[in-house]
């Protein structure tokens, strides 16, 4: 647990000196358990926001690349990676639904 801790502001850091990463790296930084504003200091600010939800995509319309996190009273409960060009690197995390 004091490994993921230091590993998420370790990323938190360097998010903030080289910008959003909504890739795969910041995928894997955001646990399960964190709050919204760990996830929002990791992957910044979702281009949607839902209540309990928030999707990130890329920029590039083509990118068609999907990253979302679920929350049940300001935490992380689930997560999940979606490229259709490489669904060998789909992952889910967490509850289905919170």
């Amino acid at each position: 647990m004091r490994r993921r801790v230091i590993l998420a502001a370790l990323l938190a850091v360097a998010t903030a000196l080289a910008g959003c990463a909504t890739g795969r790296a910041g995928y894997n930084a955001v646990a399960l358990g964190m709050t919204q504003g760990h996830v929002r200091e990791i992957l910044g600010a979702p281009r949607y926001e839902f209540a309990d939800e928030w999707v990130y995509t890329g920029d590039n319309p083509r990118d068609l690349t999907l990253l979302a996190v679920r929350f049940k009273g300001g935490k992380v409960v689930a997560k999940s990676w979606q490229n259709p060009e490489k669904p060998e690197e789909d992952n889910r995390q967490g509850q289905a639904t919170p």
